[in-house]
């Protein structure tokens, strides 16, 4: 390639920082990101230099292709390169087509064709036709208007009547409401009640009895006692605080649940994770099972209120439908929910497919228990374009029958923040993709004090970066280096930082393979 006409002249614009030189570069980047291996069939000027040389910035192997040498040559170099995208003109693509070789050319690897020019037929192959912009930049025709469609179809949810600062109200007095209940769990086990004295944290955990696969979650309340001055440090070591009383944790809760009742939520989710303060002992023994508070005789009416019926869950369920509806609304589409459980995004989902009367529809609502999958199946009897199946997101792929390449949309709400490990998980979400397929991601980006005191005595170790940084859920920035060391290309987060519900800290990343 150094050796390519216009090769210095492209290298020189780009480090100028040339506008429109950048600006093609990128977008071929933007396009061929996250493949292993590109075969180029372009002559080396223009669009096939600025493709060769975004596939080299983005750490890919890349084949060439003679564009004027006979197909049979091209297949071969396509089967014996194990190129995952062809670049290459159309009048090519159909030139490829029409070789008799095609037939007996093993092609397995070749997950996308993308062709500069007319219309072009490449067999079960998925072709991309890009075009050249007014202002030079290549665009993948399809791919842009789909993503814009989609982006376009989140941003018109529509916003609840809240105000930012309530909401941010509520998120301080919920926090104060749970350290305190930590504090106070703690403290009546006899340790950290006096400042003057420090304690090891092994003392700390054997004082209050902590079964040793919840020693981490009770670190965690360390760290988020120290790290609001709560408690202070002293070195390795925590020193106490004054007893905190039983009247001060009830007005905490008090106060944080005046808040939440004018219009954040139903009173049965913040009276949730009363209850489990109030069960704190127990739980931190482990006699006592986080999961039957969640689902006490098996009912899912508190789930419900957590997962469906809070602002937040409105406002995000709401967008992944949206989502999917408008990718649906464009044609086939398969969808694989990761981590169902209860149904509280997929039924929104549902509806929104079943009103626009969308007919070409594979929705596999899965989840790691059987347990949720019978009760989906009662629960959604009327959408026969959902088929249910058990899928561990920490297991493999071919192994759970899943075939790469083989999903359009994945959706995975609240799900991937139990994975072990959240860089494996998602590098095996995007095998799962088709090439510009969709993640849709809903997960909390800060450490919720409230979880720390419920659903984390019932989550997985983590193995990942929430180990390195002692936390339960990943931050914004944490997932999007995930995402993107996974290989997924373009991003997107909502809500923005000045939405009414930006302080809940939940997010909806959408991303492309």
């Amino acid at each position: 390639m150094r050796s390519a006409p216009g090769i210095h002249d492209l290298a020189s614009r780009l480090k100028s920082g040339d506008p429109r030189t950048v600006a093609r570069v990128a977008a071929w980047h933007a396009v061929l990101h996250g493949t292993s291996t590109v075969l180029i069939g372009l002559p080396l000027t223009g669009p096939g230099l600025e493709a060769a040389v975004a596939t080299v910035l983005s750490g890919a192997k890349v084949v060439f292709d003679d564009p004027d040498g006979h197909p049979a040559r091209a297949l071969a170099a396509l089967e014996r390169g194990g190129a995952e995208v062809a670049v290459l003109d159309s009048a090519r693509v159909a030139a490829l087509a029409a070789e008799p070789a095609a037939a007996m050319t093993d092609l397995s690897e070749l997950r996308q064709v993308l062709h500069l020019g007319g219309a072009a037929e490449f067999g079960e192959v998925p072709l991309v036709r890009l075009q050249q912009g007014a202002d030079g930049v290549v665009a993948s025709v399809r791919d842009h208007d789909a993503h814009e469609t989609v982006l376009a179809a989140i941003d018109a949810v529509r916003t609840p009547g809240l105000a930012r600062e309530h909401t941010a109200a509520f998120v301080a007095r919920l926090d104060e409401a749970v350290l305190a209940s930590m504090l106070h769990a703690l403290q009546e086990h006899g340790v950290l009640t006096d400042p003057s004295i420090a304690h090891d944290v092994a003392e700390v955990l054997a004082a209050a009895r902590v079964a040793p696969r919840h020693h981490a979650v009770v670190e965690r309340w360390l760290t988020a006692l120290t790290g609001r001055a709560v408690l202070a440090r002293d070195g390795e070591r925590v020193r106490g605080a004054a007893p905190v009383g039983v009247d001060s944790v009830d007005k905490a809760w008090a106060a944080a649940r005046a808040l939440w009742t004018e219009g954040l939520g139903d009173a049965a989710v913040i009276d949730y994770f009363r209850l489990n303060a109030d069960h704190l002992p127990g739980l931190m023994s482990g006699e006592e099972q986080a999961a039957l508070l969640l689902f006490p005789e098996g009912r899912q009416d508190l789930a419900d209120a957590l997962y469906r019926r809070t602002a937040v869950a409105r406002q995000l369920n709401a967008m992944v439908a949206a989502a999917v509806g408008a990718l649906a609304d464009r044609g086939p589409l398969r969808v694989l929910e990761i981590g169902a459980g209860t149904g509280a995004t997929s039924e929104v989902v549902f509806d929104r497919l079943a009103e626009s009367g969308a007919r070409d529809v594979d929705y596999h609502f899965t989840d790691v228990s059987s347990f949720f999958l019978t009760t989906a199946q009662e629960r959604f009897p009327r959408h026969g374009f959902v088929r249910y199946g058990v899928f561990d997101a920490d297991g493999g792929n071919r192994e759970q029958g899943f075939t790469p390449g083989s999903v359009d949309v994945v959706i995975a709400a609240g799900a991937l923040n139990n994975a072990r490990d959240t860089d494996a998980t998602l590098r095996r979400v995007r095998e799962l993709l088709a090439p510009g397929g969709w993640l849709l991601l809903i997960e909390p980006t800060r450490e919720y004090l409230e979880i720390l005191i419920s659903q984390a005595f019932m989550m997985t170790a983590a193995e990942d970066d929430r180990l390195r940084s002692g936390t339960t859920f990943l931050s914004r920035a944490q997932w999007l280096h995930a995402l993107a060391g996974a290989g997924f290309g373009r991003t997107h987060v909502v809500p923005d930082d000045d939405h009414p519900l930006a302080p809940m800290s939940q997010c909806l990343l959408v991303a492309r393979r």
